[in-house]
């Protein structure tokens, strides 16, 4: 008991004992993220674990299988400083059907995503262009077989990128090669013209009993319309029409590779850009697109990530078995997709192919 001190009430002078000063527990980031997990609902964490990569739910699960009992007020400091940064955090909210468009399609891949976005679709459609985004692509192109290739590259040019490119893909491919010549070298109509050809195809649309209701026209045609095109295309596909552009007209051909983003055009991303896209990217895509990818693009994407993330991508390569060719280009087509969507957001900076343009 030679220790303990006592406080005499007799001495008016003296202050009672202070208690001893609790050492103040120092936790890491990863440590912090941990307790924040642990202190909700297990159906709360599996749901914000569902949307981290595995190499983030690998060290987040190490850092929690090492964790004892944390005391209570440990607990509440972490949940209290996760509060207040999440209050006082700025954040830009932009919605739009661009927004749901991606969320969407992330949430419940291709096919299933474009039969929901269909079903938010409200209100009456008012154009034909509107009417035929929101149609099967199968049936818009069975829709314009009959058509002339002049026509169809018209009435595509007009059509939602994607909903293009899908359409496309159903075409016969000596017509898949007129229509990607004709809307590369598409100008602008004559007056009236565009009205007439509207009128025309809403009363074919009608006799079919085509429903209306939803998506907004777009640009028209052109070298740009026809880059956007090609890169949602598969590489053997795009490749083949690009080959038969080249036939009937290099220069043109020239102009349209210039507009297409490709897979290996990530080199010329500077690193800070990389690694905001490297966050987008799930760890199974990686994988996947960086099978088909060249030496030189695989360092990139190493060099932009920790030592350790680095080395456990480059053991998955090495132990990773063959993989569909069609797999390999889907992977490296979400990831241009997350690119274009970043750079459309202001998010990342991709230098312009073949010149000293900037696109932000």
């Amino acid at each position: 008991m030679a220790d303990t001190q006592v406080w005499n009430a007799d001495e008016e002078s003296a202050a009672p004992p202070l208690p001893p000063k609790k050492k103040r527990m120092r936790l890491t980031g990863k440590e912090k993220a941990a307790v924040f997990l642990l202190s909700i609902p297990d159906e709360d964490s599996k749901k914000i674990m569902s949307g981290m990569k595995e190499d983030e739910i690998r060290e987040i699960s190490r850092v929690i299988s090492r964790m004892g009992v944390m005391p209570q007020e440990v607990v509440k400091a972490v949940r209290q400083e996760f509060l207040d940064k999440f209050e006082y955090h700025q954040f830009d909210v932009r919605g739009g059907m661009g927004k749901v468009k991606d969320l969407v399609m992330k949430a419940l891949g291709k096919e299933k995503g474009r039969h929901l976005l269909k079903e938010l679709q409200t209100g009456p459609k008012n154009t034909p262009w509107e009417i035929l985004n929101a149609m099967e692509p199968t049936l818009v192109a069975t829709f314009l077989t009959n058509e002339h290739p002049q026509s169809i590259a018209m009435i595509l040019s007009q059509l939602q990128t994607e909903q293009a490119s899908f359409v496309i893909d159903f075409l016969a491919q000596d017509i898949q090669q007129e229509v990607i010549y004709r809307m590369a070298k598409l100008g602008s109509l004559p007056p009236g013209a565009m009205e007439d050809i509207e009128q025309s195809l809403l009363t074919e649309l009608d006799a079919l009993g085509a429903t209306r209701g939803g998506y907004a026209q777009e640009g028209g045609g052109g070298v740009i319309k026809v880059a956007e095109l090609l890169n949602m295309m598969s590489r053997e596909v795009s490749d083949n029409l690009l080959s038969y552009l080249d036939e009937e007209d290099n220069p043109l051909a020239e102009e349209v590779r210039k507009e297409m983003f490709l897979f290996e055009d990530l080199l010329l991303m500077d690193d800070k850009s990389f690694q905001t896209l490297l966050r987008e990217v799930g760890n199974d895509e990686l994988l996947a697109a960086l099978k088909g990818a060249d030496e030189r693009l695989k360092e990139k994407f190493f060099q932009n990530m920790s030592e350790r993330a680095a080395e456990m991508l480059r053991e998955d390569l090495e132990m990773m078995g063959p993989v569909k060719v069609a797999d390999v280009e889907s992977a490296q087509q979400t990831i241009l997709k997350a690119a274009r969507r970043l750079e459309s957001e202001g998010s990342i900076v991709i230098m312009g192919k073949g010149s000293d343009d900037v696109v932000l």
